[in-house]
C-alpha cells in the first residue's frame, strides 16, 4: 500500500513539473495588412502578476479593445500547440502574395519578451491546413478563439 501511495505521489509531482515546465506565460499576436488601413489587430495573452493561476485575453483591434479571462486549460492547450510549430516547418512554404498579411506569434516562458521566441507568416490562409503551416494555423486559431475573434476579421 506504502508502495502504491509512493508511485501515486511521484505521478502526480513528476506531471506537475512537466506541465510548468511547458507552460507558456506569454503570448502576443500580431496581425496587420499594410494596405488596408485599420486591419492591425493585437492579442495579448498572459498570466496575472500576483495570481499564478489566472490568465487574460486582451484584445486590441482599431474599432476595440477587450479583456477576456480564460481558464488554466486554456493555456495548456495553447501552449501545446505552439510547442508543435518547428521552425523549418515555418521556413518550408515560400509564397508571394501582393496583398496578403503578416501575422506574427510571438512567447515566452517567462513572464517578459526579453528571452522569446517569434514566428511570422506572410499571406497566411485558412487553406495552409494542408502545408506545412498547418500546426501553425492551429495555433492561430486557438488565439483567435480566445480572443473571440475569427479568421475571417483577419484583412
Amino acid at each position: 500500500m506504502k508502495l502504491f501511495l509512493t508511485l501515486i505521489c511521484f505521478f502526480f509531482i513528476t506531471n506537475s513539473y512537466s506541465q510548468t515546465d511547458t507552460l507558456i506565460k506569454s503570448v502576443h499576436f500580431h496581425h496587420r495588412n499594410g494596405i488596408i488601413v485599420g486591419s492591425q489587430i493585437d492579442v495579448y495573452i498572459y498570466q496575472d502578476l500576483w495570481d499564478d493561476n489566472h490568465f487574460y485575453v486582451e484584445v486590441k483591434t482599431s474599432k476595440s479593445e477587450n479583456k477576456y479571462p480564460i481558464t488554466y486549460e486554456n493555456i495548456l492547450e495553447l501552449s501545446y500547440a505552439v510547442s508543435k510549430i518547428l521552425p523549418n516547418d515555418i521556413i518550408k512554404v515560400d509564397r508571394t502574395c501582393l496583398d496578403g498579411g503578416d501575422t506574427e506569434i510571438k512567447f515566452t516562458k517567462s513572464g517578459d519578451f526579453q528571452n522569446s521566441v517569434k514566428y511570422s507568416v506572410n499571406c497566411l490562409s485558412s487553406s495552409d491546413d494542408k502545408t506545412a503551416w498547418k500546426d501553425y494555423l492551429i495555433a492561430v486559431n486557438l488565439i483567435l478563439d480566445l480572443a473571440k475573434l475569427k479568421f475571417s476579421d483577419l484583412k
